[in-house]
């Protein structure tokens, strides 16, 4: 089976980005509407080093130092085994962009698919080489804005990263309102045990189904005075309180950049691609109602190919919570949605619920759940690619002037 026809059939090509106009003294800017988009252009190749290839020079960079390494060593042979799977699908599932300095340095940085038109970027790393780093970003945003194929792409990073933080995080200084965000947040890995006893008798869910959506009420107060929530799994079909509530919570360029104002909320047409080379792409989302009806929190439960990312974050569990819950009332439901999202965490290696919120967190580690980091999410929509182009370019641009040759830095 071609894997690029069923892609071709299953999700529909982003809006083209509209170029933002470039400064008209600007040479390096102008004509960014007609840029080149094809990896060679940048000197760049996709696909051609071998996942072991890769993280051996991850390694010998340090970027993937000792302590992860032994972390994730448990789960080596699996990580390994999904990165060769997903590099036989090409591009349609998972990118590593490579430049290689005839002078010894080099830079890679990788890609893969999140959602129907998402992808998550990360892993910006390079080697003795500044302009090589440059090379694989923007060759990145000129062919995805050549393809006019993606809805958004976001990335993850630690807030203590200076580079990233100037990078993604200063992205929104020049990007115009509703195009990007960045969204601080935490994220802990709460073992599944420790999930099932916070929910406690709340977590006591029901089978059955209600008006389209699966799951049952639970059996605890919520908000006091003796009022009933009801907790229930999504189906398929698009969603619109759950785009309001995570539109609350993360705001709209969250929404679309994890597709949650359209249908096919479980991510079954992406899954159909992974499943192609035996990956498997999907979401189940549990949200929990109060007793006159409202949506008030969910839960995202993200499954993917485990170490896509090294802090896993293709497996993440997205909290949402109405902001205007009270303290109380945020821990009840935060406890009893963790405990409805442990069958989506059956089977996951690690043993846990590896959530991302953007409220703190420090309640379950204090439980036993253990931090990760600070975490931001920057995401940035297709129209936003011209001027994330131009932001990226101006950095570089400051970091190379007057210099060639540069040490080894990581994202």
């Amino acid at each position: 089976m071609d894997p690029t026809s069923v892609a071709e059939r299953t999700l529909a090509p982003a809006p083209a980005p509209a170029p933002a106009p470039a400064p008209a003294n600007s040479s390096r800017q102008a004509g960014l509407a007609g840029l080149a988009g094809d990896w060679s252009d940048f000197g760049c190749r996709i696909n051609a080093w071998s996942p072991e290839d890769l993280f051996d020079r991850y390694e010998s960079t340090r970027f993937l130092y000792p302590a992860k390494r032994a972390r994730l060593d448990p789960y080596w042979p699996v990580i390994l085994d999904n990165w060769q799977r997903a590099r036989q699908a090409g591009e349609l599932l998972h990118c590593v962009v490579t430049f290689e300095d005839p002078k010894g340095g080099w830079a890679s940085m990788t890609s893969w698919r999140s959602t129907h038109a998402g992808w998550q970027t990360q892993h910006l790393v390079s080697h003795g080489t500044l302009v090589g780093a440059r090379a694989v970003m923007l060759g990145a945003v000129a062919v995805r804005m050549a393809e006019k194929r993606d809805a958004a792409q976001q990335n993850w990073f630690s807030p203590g990263n200076r580079f990233a933080a100037l990078a993604f995080g200063g992205m929104v200084r020049s990007i115009p309102p509703g195009r990007a965000a960045v969204v601080p947040g935490d994220y802990v890995m709460v073992p599944l045990p420790l999930a099932r006893q916070l929910g406690g008798s709340q977590s006591g869910l029901g089978g059955g189904s209600h008006g389209g959506l699966h799951g049952g009420s639970y059996g605890g107060s919520y908000g006091g005075g003796g009022r009933q929530a009801r907790v229930v799994e999504l189906d398929g079909g698009a969603c619109r309180e759950l785009a309001d509530l995570a539109g609350r919570c993360r705001g709209e360029v969250y929404v679309h950049a994890e597709g949650l104002d359209r249908d096919d909320l479980r991510l079954d047409d992406v899954d159909r691609l992974y499943r192609l080379v035996g990956l498997r792409r999907y979401r189940r989302i549990w949200v929990a109602y109060d007793a006159s009806g409202r949506m008030r929190a969910a839960v995202l439960a993200y499954r993917g190919p485990l170490g896509f990312n090294f802090s896993f974050l293709e497996n993440r569990c997205d909290l949402l919570v109405a902001p205007d819950l009270d303290v109380e009332e945020t821990r009840r439901l935060t406890d009893t949605l963790l405990a409805a999202a442990c069958p989506a965490y059956e089977g996951f290696e690690p043993g846990c619920l590896p959530v991302a919120s953007a409220l703190p967190l420090d309640r379950l580690v204090a439980a036993g759940a253990r931090s990760v980091r600070p975490y931001t999410q920057a995401i940035w929509l297709a129209e936003a690619y011209p001027d994330f182009y131009r932001h990226i370019d101006d950095l570089y641009a400051r970091r190379l002037r007057g210099r060639v040759e540069h040490p080894r830095r990581t994202a």
